[in-house]
């Protein structure tokens, strides 16, 4: 009786550790996908993928690269916005979305124009959501970013999470 069950042990663990070699196996498949270009792009509509930009009151976020330009810089020759912008632009159907955060609107509203005058002779698409405190709330991300937080509801830090 006890051969039985040491039998049917050593069987089950035998799966158990082929289990996880391919969970394994899967999980570096994903990982490997999930760093190719697009990782930060969205479905926007019948107007194609939207890659989403941050904008503050003070300054603009890339998140694709996690680079933060300030209001006033942005359409500078050093921006990094400019490299940006003509990289989403080159394919066809694809765009900038700005989730625009509390006081945020004038910062897009720069980033809007500098990218009409980087690209002035192409007819461009530029999305835009208000990301208010109710919007996030909506969302269900776990973990939302402490500068969004400290930005959209700054003494509410625990109402987001």
């Amino acid at each position: 009786m006890v051969e039985i069950f040491g039998g049917i042990f050593a069987l089950l663990l035998v799966l158990f550790l082929l289990m996880n070699l391919l969970s394994q196996a899967a999980l570096v498949e994903r990982l490997e996908a999930a760093s190719e270009e697009g990782l930060y792009r969205v479905g926007w509509g019948a107007s194609g993928e939207g890659y989403v930009v941050l904008a503050f009151p003070s300054e603009l976020r890339i998140v694709e690269t996690g680079q933060a330009i300030s209001a006033g810089r942005i359409c500078q020759p050093d921006s990094p916005f400019v490299p940006y912008v003509r990289r989403v632009y080159q394919a066809d159907r694809q765009q900038i979305v700005f989730a625009i955060l509390e006081d945020g609107v004038g910062t897009m509203a720069e980033a809007r124009n500098c990218i009409m005058r980087v690209l002035p002779e192409r007819l461009l698409s530029i999305g835009w959501i208000i990301a208010n405190d109710e919007l996030l709330k909506s969302v269900s991300l776990g973990d939302i970013p402490a500068f969004i937080r400290q930005a959209v509801a700054p003494g509410t830090h625990e109402t987001l999470r």
